[in-house]
């Protein structure tokens, strides 16, 4: 297996330098970026040039000045990146936890009028937009209810309209996950046996069946976790909460391109390690998966 997470690993490094220079050139297209850091081929000020010099510097933890601030970009990230971090977390683990319950029970209560509803209200709460769901929550929990901050993270409780607003979205697409996987495993004959000798359904559902659908529950999580990721920006606007979504918001409304290429890919990274943490995990939840070269 370690041989199989070193190789995965390395793959993580040109799937970055790609993204860096689309990133790099990208961010050069922009309007109104200065004259001088505009694409250019030739001379001493070439684009490409420019990359190896900001690589050379990325490599080694520098990323360079924010033009808004005027303070190491190094610093804002490392202040901010936790803000997200535990949005994107607490999002996923909440989507995670009540998307599964549901697709278990969705499953177990097939064409049912339990199925139907869950299935209704997976739609609903996927269709709807996190700013939309932030406006919501907060005109009820802190308007009406006076229950949660609206826009304080000096406490816990500033932490959960945030997360719950964050995860709600991904309870649809984890329940209608787990719903398929559970209705394709609870066919097979393995399951059937186990009923026929008896075993309680609770210890065939949960122990059994549920077991055998990891793998794509996990891949659904992943997915999910990226647009997380990307709903920060959104979620953190809505809440003032300081994190790398709403840094990035901010370099883009002040043209601080520095600072937009660090948080793309900071958030990038973050990302790659994430899906690189699932993948390893496969291997975790179905021991049948080897590491063989085929595998890989």
């Amino acid at each position: 297996m370690l041989k199989y997470a070193l190789k995965r690993t390395l793959q993580i490094i040109p799937t970055m330098i790609i993204l860096s220079i689309l990133v790099f050139y990208g961010v050069r297209l922009l309007p109104g970026i200065p004259k001088s850091e505009r694409v250019s081929f030739t001379g001493d000020n070439a684009t490409h040039i420019k990359y190896i010099e900001y690589m050379s510097g990325v490599v080694q933890g520098d990323f360079g000045v924010s033009r808004r601030t005027g303070r190491p970009i190094i610093n804002e990230i490392l202040m901010r990146f936790p803000y997200t971090i535990a949005l994107a977390f607490g999002g996923i683990v909440v989507g995670s936890l009540i998307g599964v319950i549901l697709g278990i029970v969705a499953a177990v209560n097939h064409n049912s009028k339990m199925d139907d509803f869950i299935m209704v209200t997976s739609l609903v709460t996927t269709s709807m937009p996190l700013f939309f769901l932030a406006v919501m929550f907060m005109l009820f929990f802190c308007v009406y209810l006076k229950l949660l901050p609206s826009r304080s993270l000096d406490s816990w409780k500033g932490f959960i309209l945030p997360i719950v607003t964050l995860g709600l979205p991904a309870v649809g697409f984890i329940a209608r996950t787990t719903r398929s996987a559970m209705l394709d495993v609870l066919t097979h004959d393995y399951i059937r046996a186990s009923r026929a000798r008896g075993i309680p359904e609770k210890i065939v559902v949960y122990a059994h069946a549920f077991r055998n659908t990891l793998i794509p529950i996990m891949t659904a999580v992943a997915v999910r976790f990226g647009e997380l990721l990307a709903g920060t920006v959104l979620v953190e606007n809505s809440f003032s909460v300081p994190g790398m979504g709403r840094l990035v918001l901010d370099a883009i409304i002040y043209g601080d391109y520095g600072m937009i290429m660090a948080g793309v890919i900071s958030l990038a990274l973050a990302f790659l390690i994430v899906n690189l943490v699932i993948d390893l995990l496969y291997h975790v939840a179905d021991p049948r998966l080897s590491f063989d070269k085929k595998t890989q």
